[in-house]
């Protein structure tokens, strides 16, 4: 089915504070289903650092939101605080960005938009319900006075797509805290060189959520094919991570890039193994490849100026 798109230019709460989050919200009523549960997919776009300008308003997520919105039931371009039109300001460690995209994942789960009541009124609400129930998104019977939000498709399948420092906030989600909505990233030009010049401290809890993340993941697919076919589990989602990375990168460097990359699967093949009863060397090998999968991009850098299509088709493959 062609796609059907229709924005949703708002500002959202967050959970932290109440901060006003300006997003772009597009729900696909064309959007094609998942046939075992009447479910689709979510996108998450997270952008660079807002005190050097980094907001959705630029060519990566303008890019992607021109392909991934072809087949997601409902994407959420957010800027973080201090981003764009969202209030308050960047944080030192990136926690308090980490509760934003939660307020988001929170509202997918819920399949409820929360409108800011600051920055929108009743009749706001209304106005964009009656929109949206004339375009087919709403059922014609529906009450849209008695509503206090704007509802949102159920999702099974979620992509956090994050680009240089919105990967790193990205990271820090924890796919366990949000089961429902199978969870898997996507970490465009992730910064690992200068990761503590973004969250100070707080660099080391990243990288090691982020292996943890990974590793878990592996094991995961181990004791999933273990199940028989029947199981009721044997189906259950399993948070995958994708690196992209432009071999130019004018923050880090192809080496440093690969040999964090073989740091982290060596960690997963670590965990796999130690499982009772170990798991093979081709076996582990095989499922750590399944959780981490790499596109490195020859001589694109960090900006992906007249590039971006080959982020696109990375995710596009893989996703």
């Amino acid at each position: 089915m062609p796609a059907d798109l229709f924005d949703i230019p708002c500002f959202v709460p967050s959970r932290l504070d109440g901060c006003a989050l300006e997003a772009l919200v597009t729900v696909n009523a064309g959007a094609d289903a998942d046939a075992n549960d009447s479910a689709g997919a979510a996108v998450i776009y997270v952008h660079p650092y807002p005190p050097l300008g980094g907001q959705f308003r630029n060519n990566v997520i303008y890019e992607l939101r021109s392909r991934l919105d072809q087949r997601a039931a409902v994407s959420v371009a957010l800027n973080l605080r201090g981003a764009g039109g969202s209030g308050g300001k960047t944080s030192w460690t990136g926690l308090a960005e980490r509760e934003d995209i939660c307020s988001v994942l929170d509202m997918l789960r819920a399949r409820r938009l929360l409108l800011h009541p600051l920055r929108h009124s009743a009749a706001d609400r209304q106005l964009l319900l009656l929109r949206m129930q004339a375009r087919g998104l709403l059922p014609p019977d529906a009450d849209v006075d008695s509503l206090d939000s704007v509802p949102l498709p159920l999702v099974s399948r979620t992509l956090l797509c994050g680009y240089s420092y919105g990967s790193v906030i990205a990271s820090s989600v924890s796919p366990a805290d949000y089961a429902p909505l199978g969870i898997d990233f996507a970490y465009i030009s992730f910064p690992y060189s200068v990761l503590w010049l973004l969250v100070l401290h707080k660099r080391s809890w990243y990288l090691a959520h982020i292996s943890a993340t990974v590793a878990d993941a592996a094991v995961a697919f181990v004791k999933q094919q273990a199940l028989p076919p029947d199981a009721a589990s044997a189906g259950a989602h399993v948070s995958r991570t994708l690196f992209i990375a432009g071999t130019a990168d004018s923050f880090t460097s192809l080496s440093a890039y690969n040999k964090w990359w073989e740091l982290i699967q060596a960690k997963s093949i670590l965990a796999l193994q130690a499982l009772q009863p170990p798991v093979a060397p081709d076996a582990a090998i095989h499922a750590a490849a399944k959780a981490l999968a790499l596109v490195r991009v020859p001589n694109a850098d960090h900006a992906w100026l007249r590039r971006e299509g080959d982020i696109s088709d990375a995710i596009d493959a893989w996703w």
